[in-house]
């Protein structure tokens, strides 16, 4: 309870200070005069970027073969989480949603999610850079020197994701002997973490034999394209003329902020401050910049939530229709 007010009231807090610098009219006027024709547009590409990230979480499954009508379905209710819960627990909703509908471990669940979390952010951090090199001037960066240090992370993300295995077999290790070290009464603890990790460590070593690395890259880049169709073509919806390069520049800034470890309720608040941030730069008015942050995010959340109704409804559905094909006992 505590930790959800705290997340509230992080929120509350952003929230307020963005309303501060817009009127309420701002964004009403944004929401009514919005193009029907590119929000459908933006919507479908919306569902075509989770369909592929269903299609994405298939191919990082190892253990069982999942209907990929199932994973959508997951996957909708996992991005719903992400926008309503605090302190980033949405992210634990996949492995649970999985482990509920399918049976799964909750380790391979969540081995599946770090995957697929290395992916995006790999991604993200490649489209960061590009954009960056045309914002260079603005920041006053060494181009040189950005590129090193962006391919240096890069590098230190890809050799960590490709030794996990490894690492967590090591931090086990370490683990077990800190333990000893300090004299732990209850060591039933420290066992089960260790035990945890090296389940993690198994499920990541099969994701890797899977060697779906190229197929799966693809699929994290398509959707990541269909998402910054989204913005755009809402963007176009709210009547914002936007050049590419600075709607990538903008919404990659928002994401960035979506991502840090803030403990506010869902991405409320911290979508729309990166999203300001980010299209201020970009040369967009404070109130455009504000409005449409929020116009993007609600329309994505109506459209998440609409969605995961249906999906919710076609689950109970099925439990019903398999009530009844089974035999009486």
């Amino acid at each position: 309870m505590k930790r959800f007010l705290l997340s509230l009231l992080i929120t509350l807090v952003i929230l307020i200070t963005l309303f501060t610098q817009i009127s309420f009219r701002d964004l009403y006027r944004l929401l009514v005069e919005m193009d029907p024709i590119w929000v459908v547009l933006g919507s479908a590409s919306y569902l075509l970027a989770l369909f592929l990230r269903a299609l994405r979480f298939k191919w990082l499954i190892h253990s069982s073969n999942i209907l990929l009508s199932e994973l959508f379905r997951i996957t909708v209710l996992y991005h719903l989480s992400l926008m309503v819960l605090p302190s980033k627990l949405g992210e634990l909703s996949y492995p649970y949603f999985l482990n509920r509908r399918s049976g799964m471990g909750l380790t391979e669940g969540l081995a599946s999610l770090i995957a697929s979390r290395v992916y995006d952010f790999l991604i993200v951090l490649m489209i960061f850079i590009f954009t960056l090199v045309g914002f260079k001037g603005f920041f006053q960066m060494n181009l040189l020197l950005t590129i090193f240090f962006s391919v240096l992370l890069l590098f230190f993300v890809l050799v960590a994701f490709f030794y996990i295995t490894n690492i967590l077999t090591a931090g086990s290790f370490l683990i077990g002997k800190i333990g000893e070290w300090a004299g732990l009464r209850n060591r039933k603890a420290i066992q089960w973490i260790q035990r945890k990790i090296h389940q993690i460590a198994e499920d990541f070593y099969a994701i890797q034999a899977r060697k779906t690395y190229c197929s799966v890259s693809l699929v994290s880049l398509g959707s990541w394209v269909a998402i910054f169709f989204v913005f755009y073509a809402l963007m176009r919806g709210f009547g914002l003329e936007v050049s590419l390069v600075k709607l990538v520049f903008g919404s990659t800034i928002a994401i960035i902020a979506n991502a840090l470890p803030i403990s506010g309720l869902g991405n409320w608040g911290t979508l729309e401050a990166g999203w300001a941030a980010g299209f201020l730069i970009v040369g967009l008015s404070k109130e455009e910049a504000i409005s449409s942050g929020f116009g993007v995010h609600m329309v994505i959340f109506l459209v998440c939530g609409l969605t995961a109704l249906f999906c919710w409804a076609s689950l109970n559905s099925f439990k019903e229709r398999k009530k009844k094909k089974s035999p009486p006992s």
